[in-house]
């Protein structure tokens, strides 16, 4: 266990736990990510699903969470699991120890792994101090794009372009922001359907969109879409349910 992560993890509101592990072939497999909320519930946080919607603080500000994931490490006739939780800055804040099982069945030998390496977590004695973390330094990224003010009432909108034309426009239908393993997912509240599927990049909240032109990224409040066709840039203000 780290000891940095052992002193900064009361700082901490929320765990997400994704549906589905790396290492598994299909979501919620041997039902080990239900057995891994139950033991994070059973440790005192409060847990949430990636299909979850938000709360209102962890909407405002994601630092307030951590994403959790099972790793499984290899072994001589045993398997080994540990728990990863990671801050939403992609930090690793807390490694518990290696459990592990001799059993011959995947389920049970899972689960026994899984509870025998949550010992270390229940030891942390783990609770919410009430700490608001700095937000993400997304807010504080700068595109360069040509400048381009952006706002979600009917207020018109202004655009300075020097070399390149620029148009705006507002997706009408109201998107979920759903966290996923590899990014987010914007999903379509009327129907349920992923308008947008990401992928993160090394920039805080700048995502490629898969099979689609452009990027998604965060400027100020609001979420946009940016990208280019034919010759002329189009920054697009998602219309995200708060």
């Amino acid at each position: 266990m780290s000891s940095l992560a052992q002193s900064s993890i009361n700082d901490y509101k929320y765990v997400t736990v994704a549906e589905k592990f790396d290492f598994l072939k299909s979501k919620n497999q041997y039902k080990l990510n239900d057995l891994t909320s139950f033991l994070l519930k059973k440790s005192g946080f409060i847990v949430l699903k990636t299909s979850d919607k938000r709360p209102q603080d962890l909407y405002k500000n994601n630092c307030l969470g951590l994403s959790a994931n099972i790793i499984n490490t290899k072994g001589f006739l045993k398997t080994k699991l540990h728990l990863e939780l990671v801050n939403c800055r992609n930090e690793v804040v807390f490694t518990s120890e290696t459990g592990s099982s001799k059993e011959k069945e995947y389920k049970k030998a899972y689960h026994e792994a899984l509870r025998n390496a949550f010992n270390s977590v229940q030891a942390l004695n783990y609770k919410y101090n009430g700490t608001v973390p700095e937000i993400s330094s997304t807010e504080k990224i700068e595109i360069q794009v040509p400048t381009v003010a952006i706002e979600t009432s009917t207020a018109p909108v202004v655009a300075e372009v020097p070399t390149t034309e620029v148009s705006t426009k507002m997706v009408v239908s109201k998107l979920i922001v759903t966290p996923t393993d590899s990014g987010i997912d914007f999903i379509e509240n009327s129907s349920g359907t992923t308008k947008y599927s990401t992928h993160a990049t090394l920039f805080d909240a700048v995502y490629i969109i898969e099979n689609q032109a452009g990027i998604i990224y965060k400027r100020g409040q609001n979420w946009v879409r940016e990208y280019v066709e034919n010759g002329k840039t189009t920054i697009e203000a998602l219309n995200i349910q708060r």
